[in-house]
């Protein structure tokens, strides 16, 4: 029998950028630009200064054009550029390097240098703001505009008008760059909390598959030194190569893969053929299985914990007439599977089988691993069947590949 070689073990790429659950090129675009700081600071930078020159244009320019009505449209042009460079040199050359390092204090020593650097860079832009006002348009309509503001023309008058305007810019600027910064932050707190979840989660689906039950291996081996005990070596020799076979199979699957039914069904049948050495007679296999089941995909040896448990608990305790049956229906969109037995010791109350610290370990792995793969999508339930036995029923999303 050929078992298929498993799938090799995926990466995890990391969660790059805040839209993690984001899809097609739109959110591929959007993780890639909000994936590095420095990336996103230079990009709003400069398309924020460059809307600040646009809206100087269109808003101050004009008013300063009817002003000085002998001064040319190049002249107001370069005023509003000066405007621009001042303030995106002054947040890129003196404000990001103070705030990086206020970013590093403790809150009230951020709050404080923040505020006070922000009331300084304001007070030295409205100063060089106002020298360009002068060069541009000469110092007399700088003190006539101070006359006519405060009535007087005393040299802080000259910085006073655009004082406020300048403050109330920075402070948005600082808002922008705090905020982003401490979103970007909380985004990669977010990101390592989603990977490191990942992480347990795959964990935990491997430790549930992986349980092997060790009775299975010690009553297989206890079968075959029995058969060269006496000699009967093929039998042994085909069971051995069985095990071989089976313990290949569920050690180099990837439990965070799926198979094809078909597959699974053929890992199976490798256990089964081992048990019903073991059994002979005692044990009769009847498969159901939907042909337009088979190629649907299921969790690596789903099945195993239910059959295991069929044996354990029903067929082990018969002298004859033991049955296990597996079947498997598509119903539209979704995949009913079941392994059932006859066995003559089945709870009247199926589901108390889950809370037996012993012997509900396997269909217990087998709920929960169900539940982390599929979550809400995925039902499972345990039913006693009439007049004797015990029905492992759970459904699953139709999936192929």
């Amino acid at each position: 029998m050929t078992i298929a070689e498993p799938a090799p073990v995926p990466r995890i790429a990391p969660t790059r950028g805040p839209f993690i659950a984001a899809e097609g090129k739109s959110g591929r675009t959007l993780n890639w630009f909000f994936a590095d700081k420095g990336r996103i600071f230079w990009a709003l930078q400069i398309a924020g200064w460059f809307g600040f020159l646009l809206l100087h244009l269109l808003t101050v320019a004009p008013v300063i054009a009817a002003q000085v009505r002998d001064t040319s449209t190049t002249v107001v042009l370069l005023y509003s550029i000066v405007q621009s460079l001042v303030g995106f040199l002054t947040t890129t050359i003196l404000m990001r390097p103070m705030f990086r390092f206020a970013r590093r204090q403790e809150p009230a020593w951020l709050l404080s240098i923040a505020l006070s650097s922000t009331l300084v860079m304001a007070l030295g832009m409205s100063l060089i703001k106002s020298r360009a006002f002068s060069i541009f348009f000469g110092e007399e309509m700088v003190r006539s505009r101070a006359v006519q503001i405060f009535g007087a023309d005393n040299p802080l008058f000259h910085i006073l008008p655009d004082l406020p305007a300048n403050l109330f810019l920075l402070m948005s600027w600082a808002g922008f760059y705090f905020g982003i910064n401490y979103y970007l932050t909380l985004r990669n707190e977010t990101e390592r909390r989603l990977n490191a979840a990942r992480l347990a989660d795959q964990a935990q689906l491997k430790m549930l598959r992986y349980q092997l039950n060790p009775h299975f291996l010690f009553n297989t081996l206890n079968a075959i030194s029995t058969l060269v005990l006496e000699k009967d070596t093929k039998p042994a020799n085909d069971m051995l190569t069985r095990l071989s076979a089976f313990l290949r199979y569920s050690l180099d699957s990837d439990p965070l893969q799926k198979t094809s039914l078909a597959e699974e069904i053929r890992a199976i049948q490798l256990y089964l053929d081992i048990e019903k050495t073991r059994f002979g007679d005692r044990l009769e296999i009847v498969y159901d299985i939907d042909p337009g089941a088979t190629d649907a995909l299921v969790p690596s040896l789903i099945l195993q914990p239910a059959i295991e448990n069929a044996i354990k608990y029903a067929i082990a305790q018969m002298e004859s007439g033991g049955r296990i049956s597996i079947s498997a229906k598509r119903e539209g969109d979704l995949l009913k599977l079941a392994v059932e037995d006859n066995g003559p010791n089945a709870p009247k109350d199926p589901s108390a089988i889950l809370d037996d610290g012993r012997s509900g370990v396997g269909l217990l792995n087998m709920r929960d691993r169900l539940a982390h793969l599929y979550g809400g999508r995925q039902s499972f339930k345990l039913t006693r069947l009439e007049p004797a036995g015990l029905a492992v029923g759970f459904t699953l999303p139709y999936e192929t590949r």
